[in-house]
Protein backbone atom coordinates (compact mmCIF):
# COMPACT_ATOMS: atom_id res chain seq x y z
CA UNK A 1 0.00 0.00 0.00
CA UNK A 2 1.12 3.42 -0.59
CA UNK A 3 0.22 5.28 2.35
CA UNK A 4 0.44 8.66 1.45
CA UNK A 5 -2.19 7.90 -1.79
CA UNK A 6 -4.08 5.69 1.08
CA UNK A 7 -4.02 9.09 3.41
CA UNK A 8 -5.63 11.24 0.77
CA UNK A 9 -8.07 9.45 0.28
CA UNK A 10 -10.42 10.82 2.99
CA UNK A 11 -9.98 12.13 5.98
CA UNK A 12 -11.94 10.06 8.52
CA UNK A 13 -11.38 7.41 11.61
CA UNK A 14 -11.89 3.98 9.12
CA UNK A 15 -9.31 5.17 6.85
CA UNK A 16 -6.72 6.38 9.88
CA UNK A 17 -7.98 2.57 11.13
CA UNK A 18 -6.93 1.11 7.46
CA UNK A 19 -3.79 2.82 7.13
CA UNK A 20 -2.98 2.13 10.70
CA UNK A 21 -3.81 -2.42 10.44
CA UNK A 22 -1.61 -1.68 7.22
CA UNK A 23 1.35 -0.21 9.56
CA UNK A 24 0.82 -3.22 12.06
CA UNK A 25 0.48 -5.91 9.96
CA UNK A 26 3.64 -4.65 8.10
CA UNK A 27 6.01 -2.73 10.52
CA UNK A 28 8.51 -2.03 8.01
CA UNK A 29 5.60 0.62 6.52
CA UNK A 30 6.23 2.59 9.57
CA UNK A 31 9.08 4.83 8.09
CA UNK A 32 6.58 5.35 5.28
CA UNK A 33 4.11 6.67 7.42
CA UNK A 34 6.84 8.58 9.37
CA UNK A 35 7.64 10.23 6.47
CA UNK A 36 4.03 11.21 5.66
CA UNK A 37 3.98 12.60 9.20
CA UNK A 38 6.84 14.54 8.37
CA UNK A 39 5.59 15.69 5.05
CA UNK A 40 5.50 19.40 4.05
CA UNK A 41 2.11 18.34 2.74
CA UNK A 42 -0.59 19.86 5.44
CA UNK A 43 -3.17 17.47 4.25
CA UNK A 44 -0.46 14.37 4.41
CA UNK A 45 0.85 15.46 7.54
CA UNK A 46 -2.26 16.22 8.91
CA UNK A 47 -4.11 12.79 8.50
CA UNK A 48 -0.63 11.01 9.37
CA UNK A 49 -0.65 12.66 12.57
CA UNK A 50 -3.93 10.88 13.54
CA UNK A 51 -2.53 7.90 12.88
CA UNK A 52 0.88 7.99 14.18
CA UNK A 53 -0.90 9.10 17.50
CA UNK A 54 -3.04 6.22 17.36
CA UNK A 55 0.33 3.53 17.18
CA UNK A 56 1.93 5.95 19.93
CA UNK A 57 -0.81 5.00 22.11
CA UNK A 58 -0.72 0.83 21.12
CA UNK A 59 2.96 0.20 20.76
CA UNK A 60 4.95 3.84 22.15
CA UNK A 61 8.31 2.48 21.85
CA UNK A 62 8.16 2.01 18.24
CA UNK A 63 8.11 5.88 17.53
CA UNK A 64 11.58 5.88 19.93
CA UNK A 65 13.80 6.05 16.67
CA UNK A 66 11.74 9.32 15.59
CA UNK A 67 11.68 11.24 19.18
CA UNK A 68 14.01 14.01 18.45
CA UNK A 69 12.49 14.54 14.68
CA UNK A 70 8.70 14.41 16.42
CA UNK A 71 9.57 17.30 19.05
CA UNK A 72 11.43 19.45 16.09
CA UNK A 73 8.58 19.07 14.31
CA UNK A 74 6.20 19.92 17.35
CA UNK A 75 7.86 23.51 17.45
CA UNK A 76 7.25 24.43 13.51
CA UNK A 77 4.39 22.20 12.70
CA UNK A 78 2.77 22.84 9.30
CA UNK A 79 -0.42 21.89 11.03
CA UNK A 80 -1.17 21.51 14.41
CA UNK A 81 -2.69 18.37 14.30
CA UNK A 82 0.99 17.80 14.11
CA UNK A 83 1.85 19.59 17.63
CA UNK A 84 -1.36 18.19 19.41
CA UNK A 85 -0.53 14.39 18.51
CA UNK A 86 3.27 15.01 19.69
CA UNK A 87 2.54 16.54 22.60
CA UNK A 88 0.15 14.12 23.11
CA UNK A 89 2.33 11.31 22.96
CA UNK A 90 4.68 12.16 24.92
CA UNK A 91 2.40 13.30 27.90
CA UNK A 92 1.20 9.78 27.71
CA UNK A 93 4.35 7.83 27.23
CA UNK A 94 6.07 6.05 30.21
CA UNK A 95 9.49 5.03 28.47
CA UNK A 96 12.55 7.44 29.81
CA UNK A 97 13.60 9.43 27.54
CA UNK A 98 16.71 10.77 27.06
CA UNK A 99 17.59 13.93 29.32
CA UNK A 100 18.87 16.41 26.55
CA UNK A 101 15.22 15.53 24.43
CA UNK A 102 13.17 15.73 27.87
CA UNK A 103 14.70 19.10 29.10
CA UNK A 104 13.51 20.02 25.32
CA UNK A 105 10.16 19.18 25.28
CA UNK A 106 9.58 20.42 28.90
CA UNK A 107 10.78 24.23 27.83
CA UNK A 108 8.93 23.73 24.40
CA UNK A 109 5.74 22.69 26.82
CA UNK A 110 5.71 25.81 28.76
CA UNK A 111 6.09 27.98 25.37
CA UNK A 112 2.81 26.48 24.54
CA UNK A 113 0.75 26.91 27.82
CA UNK A 114 2.14 29.74 27.96
CA UNK A 115 0.82 31.29 23.93
CA UNK A 116 -2.51 32.68 24.49
CA UNK A 117 -3.18 31.02 20.60
CA UNK A 118 -2.31 27.81 21.30
CA UNK A 119 -4.93 24.80 21.14
CA UNK A 120 -6.36 24.04 24.60
CA UNK A 121 -5.65 20.02 23.53
CA UNK A 122 -2.09 20.70 22.83
CA UNK A 123 -2.03 23.07 26.15
CA UNK A 124 -3.18 20.46 28.27
CA UNK A 125 -1.22 18.12 26.91
CA UNK A 126 1.94 20.36 28.06
CA UNK A 127 0.94 21.23 30.96
CA UNK A 128 0.49 17.46 31.94
CA UNK A 129 3.72 16.85 30.46
CA UNK A 130 5.96 19.54 32.18
CA UNK A 131 3.83 18.69 35.62
CA UNK A 132 4.52 14.73 35.32
CA UNK A 133 8.39 16.30 35.79
CA UNK A 134 8.32 18.69 37.91
CA UNK A 135 10.53 17.03 40.21
CA UNK A 136 13.44 16.42 37.63
CA UNK A 137 12.45 19.85 36.41
CA UNK A 138 11.61 22.07 39.86
CA UNK A 139 12.84 25.92 37.82
CA UNK A 140 10.14 24.89 35.11
CA UNK A 141 7.48 23.78 37.07
CA UNK A 142 7.88 27.33 39.37
CA UNK A 143 7.44 29.01 35.83
CA UNK A 144 4.72 26.81 34.34
CA UNK A 145 2.58 27.52 37.88
CA UNK A 146 3.35 31.36 37.05
CA UNK A 147 2.04 30.97 33.67
CA UNK A 148 -1.07 29.55 34.68
CA UNK A 149 -1.53 32.01 37.01
CA UNK A 150 -1.51 34.48 35.22
CA UNK A 151 -3.68 32.73 32.20
CA UNK A 152 -5.98 30.91 34.06
CA UNK A 153 -8.78 33.66 34.36
CA UNK A 154 -9.20 34.67 29.86
CA UNK A 155 -8.77 31.20 29.03
CA UNK A 156 -11.50 28.38 27.96
CA UNK A 157 -13.17 25.85 30.13
CA UNK A 158 -11.06 23.43 29.33
CA UNK A 159 -7.51 24.80 30.06
CA UNK A 160 -8.91 25.80 33.06
CA UNK A 161 -9.97 22.98 33.89
CA UNK A 162 -6.57 21.58 33.73
CA UNK A 163 -4.88 24.07 35.02
CA UNK A 164 -6.44 24.34 37.87
CA UNK A 165 -5.67 20.44 38.53
CA UNK A 166 -1.95 21.25 37.69
CA UNK A 167 -1.72 23.39 39.89
CA UNK A 168 -3.24 21.89 42.87
CA UNK A 169 -0.52 18.97 41.23
CA UNK A 170 2.31 21.48 41.65
CA UNK A 171 1.23 22.64 45.26
CA UNK A 172 2.91 20.03 46.93
CA UNK A 173 5.96 19.77 45.24
CA UNK A 174 8.96 21.09 47.45
CA UNK A 175 10.97 23.90 45.30
CA UNK A 176 8.11 25.36 43.90
CA UNK A 177 5.40 28.36 44.72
Amino acid sequence: MNLRKQLLVTNSRNNADVVMAHVRNHPESLSELMACFFSDEVVVAQRAAQVVGDIGRAAPESLAPWWSDMVDASSNPVHQSIRRNVTRYFSELELKLPKKLESKLVDNCIKFVADPNEGVAIAAFSMSFVADRAAQYPQHAQRLQRVLVRLLPGRPPGFQNRGRKVLKQLEGLEGTE
